[in-house]
């Protein structure tokens, strides 16, 4: 959805579709909207220059994918675009000390994302072995993922493209 316009074009027509004499055309939505919940503005709406800044004072605020809900289709359920960031940049993996099923994120090598919550006090004294092991695997995989998907994407785009005509 476009941002609207701080003052939008105006007219004054008596008879066509609008609010207290001023057209719809040339307005955006949200400015109609103003408008039309708006009903105690009748009387300061004869003076073009009161009407422009009253326009000028309501601009809208867009959230629109702050606020807008996304499928996410790893588990099945609707997210805000903060938590299908996160969704998507977790990885399944497993802990390098009990090898139980965690889920760690691709963008942190600290000790703590490869070990399991409940063996975060093992990690006091040094870095394991296992850790470090675990860490360099899991760094290859998520290459592997990326590159996988940077190929699918590829195949997309080339699947959509329109050859040029010269080529031909």
């Amino acid at each position: 959805m476009a941002q609207a316009k701080k003052i939008p074009n105006f007219e004054y027509r008596i008879g066509v579709k609008g609010k207290h004499g001023i057209s719809f055309k040339g307005l955006s939505k949200s400015h109609k909207r103003f408008l039309i919940d708006h009903q105690m503005l009748k009387r300061y709406v004869d003076n073009p220059g009161v009407t422009a800044a009253l326009f000028a004072i309501s601009k809208p605020i867009n959230n629109g994918l702050k606020e807008k809900l996304f499928y996410d289709r790893r588990d099945g359920s609707l997210k805000k675009i903060d938590g299908i960031f996160k969704s998507y940049s977790t990885v399944d993996w497993e802990c390098a000390i009990s090898r139980r099923p965690i889920k760690s994120r691709m963008n942190d090598f600290s000790p703590q994302n490869f070990v399991h919550p409940d063996y975060w006090d093992t990690l006091s004294g040094g870095i394991s072995e296992s850790i470090v092991k675990s860490s360099i695997e899991f760094r290859q995989k998520c290459e592997k993922l990326l590159l996988n998907q940077q190929k699918e994407l590829m195949q997309i785009f080339k699947s959509n493209a329109k050859p040029r005509k010269e080529l031909e």
